[in-house]
């Protein structure tokens, strides 16, 4: 990375002011611009094309409004050296709940046959591709790979950077399969059906898109790059405990047990009422713990205190021999924000943001514009996903307030 800067602005003149500096101030002709944007609708095409007439190469998407700065304008941005990609890999619709087999039937979707060859093989059917049965054959996703991918070779690429659509599990795959030992890391750019009339926005070289992925494949000789991960607000609810089983998104069992039971027996034992926290709009997640930290989390969209399985927000379910812990999340106010200027390091940062912001008062702006050197900071309601090299598959999370931080150094 070469440079980074995240921008909040009072007024549209202000934020076209600030991107002409950063223009001036950027050096490197051949970088391409990374960008989220955070405007109202009647501003989106005067910023979209100023940044477009600035910055010809570039990845780009909507966010939502930055929580505490909610009223104001926000885009942020890095310069790059790396390649560029737009992957149209379909990923999975939403888990149905308890029926761990929905999601691979889910993602048989009728293509057209010229879109590639290996469909002809696929089931019998001409035209229609099982896109899980792709990304398990190493031949079939080398095929469906970006074209500006598939001559890096593994060790030519440290840590993807990439803007998607809600379902970003085909990407991710493909990515892992032919860069394993890579960082991966996935914006699930925010939902504007109520200002674009797309479901996401997404720019890339002054195109516009409504699905699929575009990113940024980094080169380990530019950068050295550490992946972390941030869940504020949790509240433990039990102790480390094993998973003895469980299948698809579903939890079997938990230390031999019945994992919901003891989810309420949790609840119960921390002073909390099951039926009003649910009211509350509380949430519960189950965190996969590595050393004492949580490495993972998933959301549990449902439980069955009698047959005792629990579903989770996720195709995969942390596998048998995971160690886990359960926790709530609270309802609570505005995320809060540390937006301190990062000093001789680069950094981006994805933060998962409330589905609906309060818009209050903005703090009071020293001046038209407050900008943050050396970090790209974007939120969205739809979270972001992550991969750490080949030792987990990527994963999403919504957590309100968490955060995913990738570092260059």
């Amino acid at each position: 990375m070469i440079r980074a800067q995240t921008i909040v602005a009072r007024t549209p003149s202000a934020l076209l002011a600030s991107l002409d500096r950063f223009h001036l101030h950027s050096k490197a002709t051949g970088s391409a611009l990374l960008f989220a944007l955070s405007a109202p609708s009647d501003t989106l095409s005067a910023v979209t094309s100023h940044l477009n007439s600035l910055f010809p190469r570039h990845v780009g998407c909507l966010s939502s409004p930055l929580p505490v700065y909610g009223s104001h304008l926000t885009c942020a941005m890095a310069l790059l050296d790396g390649i560029t990609f737009r992957s149209t890999i379909a990923g999975h619709a939403d888990p149905q709940v308890g029926r761990w087999h929905a999601a691979r039937r889910a993602s048989m979707q009728h293509l057209p046959v010229e879109r590639s060859s290996i469909f002809d093989e696929i089931d019998g059917d001409v035209g229609r591709v099982n896109w899980e049965d792709i990304w398990d054959n190493p031949a079939s996703a080398q095929e469906m790979m970006p074209l500006e991918l598939r001559m890096a070779r593994p060790e030519d690429v440290s840590s993807i950077l990439y803007f998607s659509d809600k379902a970003p599990q085909g990407i991710a795959k493909a990515l892992k399969a032919a860069f394993p030992y890579s960082n991966e890391l996935g914006f699930l750019a925010s939902s504007t059906p109520f200002i674009t009339g797309r479901p996401v926005t997404l720019f890339h070289d002054g195109e516009i898109y409504s699905d699929g992925a575009i990113g940024v494949a980094l080169q380990p000789s530019l950068s050295h790059t550490s992946l972390t991960v941030e869940f504020p607000g949790l509240v433990d609810l039990t102790p480390e405990l094993k998973i003895t089983s469980s299948e698809g998104n579903l939890i079997l069992t938990v230390d031999n047990g019945n994992p919901t039971r003891l989810l309420l027996t949790a609840v119960k034992n921390h002073g909390l009422n099951a039926r009003d926290a649910l009211l509350k709009d509380d949430e519960f997640y189950v965190g996969v713990m590595s050393n004492g930290k949580v490495e993972r989390l998933h959301r549990i969209t449902s439980g069955d205190p009698s047959r005792g399985t629990m579903a989770l927000e996720t195709t995969s379910a942390p596998p048998q021999g995971s160690i886990v812990k359960m926790f709530y999340l609270p309802r609570r106010g505005d995320t809060v924000l540390d937006l301190e200027p990062m000093h001789g390091n680069a950094a981006v940062l994805f933060i998962a943001t409330p589905d609906s912001l309060d818009m209050a008062p903005s703090p009071v702006l020293d001046s038209d514009v407050m900008v943050i050197d050396g970090t790209f900071v974007a939120g969205s309601e739809n979270g972001f996903t992550l991969r750490r090299g080949a030792k987990e598959d990527s994963w999403s999370c919504t957590l309100p307030g968490g955060r995913a931080l990738l570092r260059l150094t």
